[in-house]
């Protein structure tokens, strides 16, 4: 299952999250922020002391239906991505540019 997250840049730069695969990408309008697409914790602990660091966002698949936060418009309004967007909408667009970001 992949997970989706977001993390300030130093704090993703000073703990690279222990998983067998991951990709991230630095936000194209807000560059303190990356995104992280993570397949596959190698332990449960791991997992949790990752997520435990203060700027980790999960971005939970069930919430994709939802209207998109400002934040995202910020961090990807340079790939399009509007305040009348739902989460899903903003991830399409963020794939078409970046594949990595594919469920």
């Amino acid at each position: 299952m992949r997970h989706f997250y977001t993390i300030l840049t130093a704090d993703l730069s000073a703990n690279p999250p222990a998983a067998r695969e991951w990709h991230a990408l630095v936000c194209p309008g807000a560059p303190q922020w990356s995104l992280v697409v993570l397949t596959d914790w190698n332990s449960h602990s791991e997992q949790d002391t990752w997520e435990a660091i203060s700027s980790v966002v999960e971005h939970h698949i069930e919430q994709w239906g939802r209207p998109v936060p400002t934040s995202v418009v910020t961090a990807f309004g340079p790939w399009g991505v509007a305040a009348t967007d739902t989460l899903r909408q903003a991830m399409q667009k963020v794939r078409a540019m970046w594949p990595a970001a594919r469920l």
